[in-house]
């Protein structure tokens, strides 16, 4: 009977070639596509529980803040912008939520060690999360856009005086800029802290704490910091002459904490 050998590359390697050279010689391994991480931060943001049942509280919340308004119509011809406004009441609340659980996963759930070792490049990690979460949270406003869309239709069709879509492409743009940063706020306060409940808690207090405290202590200057006022301009698209306040608490509010955040993510010790 024939017996075959199964030879090992280091011993059909020529005289004086060690192993080092052979490994040298095999083609170099392929890097991650970034399209890659955002699409597998995806898959993570919505195969959790926590991330199913955020979505489907946020749709819920749409939904039921539809059928009042379609339950209490005023006379006259049904606006869409008065329906996204009340569809969107839920997104604006509770949408940041995903930008956090995205941005601190992987330090609760102790997974960062196994990300970070299929993936070493941490900043180009957190990047994917910040986009994740911005694409995340696009298709669930656009959802949330269909549902108030069809409400104006049925209101219009009920009402007896017909559906406005007057602005619908300013409305659209206002909303989904002012949703966009306002995940990446929430993202952003989840990498620099890292801890999915203080972040959350921060993320809801230390504004709001600003907004109401802010004018009575510095007047009229507390616009500089105020972001929720900063976002409502934005959303009408309208700044009112207050572009360098405006920009100064997106960038005090947004950037700054994105940019201490991929800092800090990029050294926090893996455990």
């Amino acid at each position: 009977m024939a017996v075959t050998e199964i030879t090992s590359p280091a011993a059909t390697a020529p005289p004086g070639k060690d192993r080092a050279a052979v490994a040298t010689s095999l083609p170099p391994a392929r890097g991650q596509s970034f399209l890659k991480l955002v699409t597998t931060e995806l898959r993570k943001s919505v195969d959790t529980r926590s991330g199913r049942v955020l979505i489907l509280a946020i749709l819920a919340l749409a939904v039921a803040a539809l059928t009042w308004q379609l339950t209490h119509m005023e006379s006259g011809q049904q606006a869409f912008d008065s329906y996204l406004a009340a569809a969107s009441t839920g997104v604006q609340l509770l949408l940041p939520v995903i930008g956090v659980m995205a941005m601190t996963s992987e330090w609760t759930q102790r997974t960062a060690l196994t990300t970070f070792t299929l993936s070493p490049r941490r900043v180009r990690v957190q990047l994917a999360k910040f986009v994740s979460a911005i694409v995340l949270s696009v298709v669930v406003l656009t959802a949330t856009t269909v549902l108030a869309l069809a409400a104006t239709a049925i209101g219009g069709a009920t009402g007896g005086d017909g559906a406005t879509y007057a602005g619908l492409g300013g409305s659209l743009a206002g909303a989904y800029l002012t949703t966009a940063l306002n995940v990446v706020m929430g993202a952003a306060f989840g990498a620099v802290i890292a801890q999915t409940a203080v972040a959350i808690l921060v993320f809801f207090i230390a504004p709001t704490a600003w907004a109401l405290a802010g004018p009575a202590l510095f007047k009229a200057n507390a616009d500089w910091l105020d972001v929720f006022g900063a976002f409502g301009r934005i959303a009408e698209r309208d700044l009112h002459g207050m572009v360098p306040e405006t920009l100064t608490a997106i960038g005090v509010w947004i950037v700054l904490p994105t940019i201490v955040g991929l800092w800090a993510s990029s050294r926090r010790e893996v455990k």
